[in-house]
């Protein structure tokens, strides 16, 4: 990503006043200290100690800084990035569940990332590592592409679900398992003559784990892909470098 400098009246180019590194991680410091209602270009510069015009060498306006802060939130991730093990099956659910874990420790990072694409080098990493994974594990170019933006979506998406809140009477203070026990209390009071589906079901529809559901939903997603026709990769010894589970 490239800056976006002004030169100023008299045509001479001024150093910016702080770098863009510098800038992302201020923007992620304020974004986990005082959340994603608070992020703003007044606010990051304050973080950094400089006026908000400051900030314009590098970004417009706050969009352009979601962009970078976006990426850079990507790029803290690629540490964490789960081992090669040889099974793409294996190594998308670890993918998944490792990215679920991370965006429920990073304050209002799913909010950030839902629907952005990033394109610097935080998603580089990131997407080269599921990429080639893909190719070895023999996947055509289209599917994996249509693969990994599946994966984001399905995982962003239930994070994003599972970190609102699910009642007004959890924003009051009640505990989550005491609301949604509620919740099917009044589903299974329903008349069961006019909802007898969903009166049958309610135990079930508010009964599982957030985990359970996540498991199921990721390994639906996982099954699915199991038909796509595949070439997989060999190594040098001529075994086969992705086996399905």
């Amino acid at each position: 990503m490239t800056g976006k400098g002004r030169a100023p009246a008299d045509g001479a180019r001024r150093r910016p006043a702080v770098t863009l590194d510098a800038l992302v991680r201020a923007g992620l410091v304020v974004l986990e200290r005082d959340g994603l209602d608070a992020l703003s270009m007044r606010s990051v510069a304050a973080e950094l100690g400089v006026r908000a015009p400051s900030l314009y060498w590098h970004v417009r306006d706050k969009e352009e800084l979601l962009d970078l802060l976006a990426d850079g939130l990507l790029g803290i991730g690629v540490p964490a990035l789960p081992p090669v093990r040889g099974d793409w099956r294996v190594e998308l659910r670890d993918l998944a569940w490792a990215f679920r874990s991370f965006l429920n420790r990073r304050r209002d990072s799913v909010r950030v990332l839902m629907g952005r694409f990033p394109s610097g080098p935080g998603m580089a990493a990131v997407m080269e590592h599921q990429l080639a994974m893909l190719d070895r594990a023999g996947f055509g170019r289209q599917d994996a592409a249509y693969i990994t933006y599946g994966l984001s979506t399905l995982v962003t998406g239930f994070v994003y679900g599972e970190q609102r809140p699910i009642s007004a009477a959890v924003v009051a203070g009640v505990p989550v398992r005491e609301a949604v026990t509620a919740i099917g209390d009044t589903i299974a009071a329903f008349p069961a003559d006019t909802y007898p589906h969903l009166v049958a079901t309610a135990r079930e529809l508010t009964g599982p784990h957030i985990d359970e559901r996540f498991e199921f939903i990721l390994e639906r997603f996982l099954d699915g892909l199991a038909v796509l026709p595949r070439n997989p990769k060999r190594d040098g010894g001529g075994t086969t470098a992705a086996e399905d589970v």
